[in-house]
């Protein structure tokens, strides 16, 4: 795999940050109740687990920008591979929608 460019590194921490946002944001509107449909914990779940994979794409992503990049211990799969799991759970969660409005009268 390729070295990424600061600035290529710059945009995806960009893109990981509003990710993360929009993590937070969906965790938090959710209800915790014990018994719900599968799909409901499908959902909750894909939102939490993408939160903590962005969280740990971000901080990654981030340190690497600051170190030089002949040295890196950071390799870019590193950020790539749990920013590809968020990436994955914001689709599952965009597929929420569409379930959602399938439900709705």
């Amino acid at each position: 795999m390729r070295q990424m460019p600061s600035a290529d590194m710059v945009s995806l921490i960009s893109f990981l940050a509003v990710l993360l946002i929009f993590f937070s944001i969906d965790v938090r509107a959710r209800d915790s109740a014990a018994s719900k449909p599968w799909h409901a914990q499908l959902f909750e779940w894909a939102s939490r687990i993408g939160g903590i994979a962005t969280a740990l794409a971000l901080a990654l992503g981030w340190v690497d920008l600051f170190l030089p990049d002949e040295s890196s211990p950071i390799h870019v799969a590193l950020v790539a591979a749990p920013g590809s799991v968020a990436v994955l759970c914001a689709i599952v969660l965009g597929l929420e929608m569409l379930w959602q409005r399938a439900e709705s009268p």
